[in-house]
C-alpha cells in the first residue's frame, strides 16, 4: 500500500486538526487527541505520549509531551505553506500508522521557532509526523526524496 498526501487530511469531525473555519471565521477546537509514537520522536525515542490541540494561529497545533510537562512542539499543517510539498507515505512507513482511509491521517511538521523576536520560524519537511487522528498512532518521518529540507522558511504573522 502506497499513499501520497498533497494537502490536509480531512476525518472525522471531531478529531480532524484540518477543521474548516466557522462563518465567523473563527477555528473550531480539537482534541486535546492522545497520540502515541511507537518509536518515539528523532532524537527523543523515550517520549512518546502526547497530546494534539490546536494553537491561537491558523494551520497550527499543539503537541505537549503527557510524560515529561515541559516539553511542547508548535506543529504546522505544511500544504497550505508550501507549494509543491507532498508526501508519499509506503506501507513500511504506514506500519504503526496503519488506517483503512487515507484522509485519517494528518501529516503536520514540526516548527523551530528563533530565539529572536525578529527571526524566522522554520517548518521541518523533511521528517514531518504522519498521526492518524481516528486511532491516535503516529509516526515521524524520514523523507529521503523531497526538495524540502529540515529548516524551511514558514512565512506567516503569528500576531494574527
Amino acid at each position: 500500500m502506497s499513499i501520497a498526501v498533497t494537502s490536509p487530511a480531512a476525518p472525522a469531525p471531531t478529531t480532524s486538526p484540518s477543521l474548516p473555519a466557522d462563518a465567523a471565521g473563527e477555528q473550531p477546537p480539537i482534541g486535546p487527541i492522545r497520540i502515541e509514537f511507537a518509536d518515539g520522536l528523532i532524537g527523543l525515542p523515550e517520549r512518546r505520549a502526547f497530546l494534539l490541540s490546536r494553537a491561537a494561529a491558523p494551520g497550527t497545533f499543539w503537541m505537549e509531551s503527557t510524560e515529561y510537562e515541559r516539553l511542547a512542539f508548535l506543529l504546522v499543517d505544511p500544504f497550505p505553506f508550501f507549494d509543491g510539498y507532498s508526501v508519499e507515505l509506503d506501507s513500511a512507513q504506514l506500519r504503526d500508522v496503519l488506517a483503512d482511509d487515507p484522509s485519517d491521517i494528518a501529516v503536520l511538521a514540526i516548527v523551530t521557532l528563533p530565539p529572536e523576536p525578529d527571526g524566522v520560524c522554520t517548518a521541518n519537511l523533511q521528517a514531518p509526523l504522519a498521526i492518524n487522528l481516528r486511532t491516535g498512532r503516529a509516526r515521524q518521518l524520514v523523507l529521503t526524496r523531497t526538495d524540502f529540507g529540515t529548516r524551511c522558511p514558514l512565512a506567516w504573522d503569528l500576531a494574527v
